[in-house]
């Protein structure tokens, strides 16, 4: 069984769990074969195209928990976003793809992208030294040029990403799944400020924001374990200071600040909705706090007189 990472760890797993639950589906969004293997990895479990996933944490897969339900949700929504945005961007020229805080993503393998992008995925060194074992042991291969980036993203990793080879004149899809909540607002600034320096005109960003914190009752938990697993999430981005970031009440001017033109914002009900799948309590009540998605494409440099 392979060691998974402590901390943020535990999230890209998490995360990877959903998405092996969706391409089981036969209507599902997406198809992720490379999740149920991550699982696989940490369960010590033989994860069968058939069976049930085994247990991992609050994640099961039978049904019975609000709060993974809830969970499986907003993972599984939110990554045909992504996907999305990733394809149109190659689509329409750009050639490098970095996945910011990539956790367990497997973008590089399914999606089909042409040989000649090149996908960087940054996260610690934990995250991407597990992820590379699981990858090696089952020969898995990416359709395009895949760079590991092992940064911590609160310090100066832009530094790593140009050493890797990044070229900072090409346009670039930055992808910032999952992410911005953890951040204080003046860590989420720097982000977007040091991704606006590394970006050329016609780069595109996409990430994601909630409008306020879930309070303590806002889910309902069955077990000790569940609390656990509650209490965690909001403490770690659901009631901090980036709560109060300007993300949280406007995207598209925190992107506008930067000299982002702001595209597409929408919500996680309202993709639920476009997929035909209704949202649960937890997001579609009127009082919960919404969970923006958003878009931006960089624009031209404008020289100061």
């Amino acid at each position: 069984m392979t060691r998974i990472p402590e901390g943020v760890g535990w999230t890209a797993l998490l995360t990877a769990y959903g998405r092996a639950q969706e391409s089981r589906r036969a209507a599902k969004l997406f198809d992720d074969p490379l999740a149920a293997t991550f699982l696989g990895a940490v369960t010590d479990a033989r994860v069968s195209s058939g069976g049930k996933l085994p247990r991992l944490g609050p994640a099961v897969d039978d049904g019975s928990s609000a709060l993974w339900n809830a969970f499986r949700f907003y993972f599984c929504e939110r990554t045909p976003f992504y996907d999305q945005h990733v394809l149109r961007a190659v689509e329409g020229g750009c050639r490098q793809v970095v996945l910011v805080a990539a956790g367990l993503d497997s973008r590089a393998f399914r999606l089909g992208l042409p040989e000649d992008a090149t996908v960087f995925e940054l996260d610690q060194a934990a995250v991407l030294d597990f992820k590379q074992a699981v990858l090696d042991r089952h020969d898995a291969a990416p359709t395009s040029n895949r760079v590991p980036v092992r940064v911590d993203l609160v310090d100066d990793w832009p530094p790593s990403l140009l050493a890797a080879g990044f070229d900072g004149t090409l346009p670039t899809i930055w992808i910032v799944e999952g992410l911005l909540m953890y951040l204080s607002s003046s860590d989420a600034d720097r982000l977007l400020a040091r991704i606006t320096s590394l970006s050329a005109p016609g780069s595109r960003f996409a990430g994601e924001y909630f409008s306020g914190p879930w309070r303590e009752s806002d889910v309902a938990t069955s077990n000790e374990q569940e609390r656990a697993a509650w209490d965690l999430v909001r403490q770690a981005f659901l009631y901090g200071p980036a709560a109060t970031h300007a993300a949280a009440t406007s995207p598209a001017a925190w992107l506008a600040g930067r000299g982002w033109a702001p595209g597409q914002v929408t919500t996680i009900t309202e993709l639920g909705s476009r997929h035909g799948r209704t949202a649960p309590h937890e997001f579609a009540r009127l009082s919960a706090p919404r969970v923006w998605l958003f878009d931006g494409t960089l624009g031209p440099i404008e020289e100061k007189a």
